[in-house]
């Protein structure tokens, strides 16, 4: 069972589009797919649930709860095989200042699912986070429990300083654990451009990129601009994804890579 993250530093980005599409995707081939919606302006909830009620069920993964009760917060969706644990919109506000004052407070989270990892197994094939788009302690907790964190770009924002440096909290409290004796791996593998057009512009930051040592990290699908503007129309109608829309090669990729 793999836990994905598609997160940024930046909003509008894209990050959520890809997240319930890629979902959506699996679960027309029968997968699965549990989400957790991370970012407090809960459009990702919004768009997946009937009637959303802003209920703080999501903070208790990271503050701890029993098992039924974590079991509990997870509900099901317009789409059949996504389930969704919802976003709350104080969640930030609450949560931060609790876990901050706690020991170790970047890995509650992680700590949290590993408690019910057995019981998620048997129930979903893939696990998804759509995160808030700033580095905070709840950014940082959903990054550490990740086996798989895509960076989606919109080339107009690119740059290769913001790429080093969006993720610092994270990569240091990496090297922090290693200093101590412990093992974390470094989970940011692959990174995905989004929104692209055919202008001098975007094509100038594919010959970058090229040119780059980060550029082996990029996949070679790129999500145009026109696909994008589809999918969230898309993301409305819960239409069936195709073998000519991006995200079905974006997934295919992604599964020949051993990413899901």
């Amino acid at each position: 069972m793999k836990k994905i993250t598609f997160s940024n530093s930046k909003g509008g980005v894209g990050k959520t589009t890809l997240t319930v599409n890629v979902a959506q995707l699996l679960s027309q081939i029968g997968k699965k797919v549990l989400l957790f919606d991370f970012d407090p302006q809960s459009n990702l909830t919004n768009t997946l649930l009937e009637n959303p009620i802003d209920t703080n069920s999501i903070t208790k993964w990271i503050l701890g709860a029993d098992k039924d009760d974590l079991i509990s917060t997870i509900l099901e969706t317009r789409i059949s095989n996504i389930f969704l644990v919802p976003s709350y919109s104080k969640m930030v506000l609450e949560t931060n200042n609790i876990v901050l004052n706690q020991p170790n407070s970047e890995f509650k989270f992680k700590m949290n699912l590993e408690e019910i990892e057995k019981i998620l197994i048997n129930k979903f094939d893939y696990i998804f986070f759509d995160t808030y788009p700033s580095m905070n302690t709840i950014l940082l907790n959903v990054l550490l429990a990740s086996d798989e964190i895509i960076v989606p770009i919109e080339p107009h924002s690119y740059s290769f300083e913001g790429i080093t440096t969006m993720f610092k909290p994270y990569l240091e409290t990496i090297n922090n654990s290693k200093k101590m004796g412990i093992n974390i791996k470094n989970n940011i593998n692959y990174y995905i451009l989004n929104k692209i057009q055919k202008n001098k512009l975007h094509q100038s930051v594919f010959e970058l990129i090229s040119q780059n040592e980060i550029g082996k990290k990029f996949l070679d699908t790129h999500i145009p601009l026109s696909a994008t503007k589809q999918k969230e129309t898309m993301l409305l109608k819960f239409a069936t994804i195709t073998e000519k829309n991006p995200i079905y090669k974006l997934v295919m990729e992604l599964t020949n890579k051993g990413v899901i």
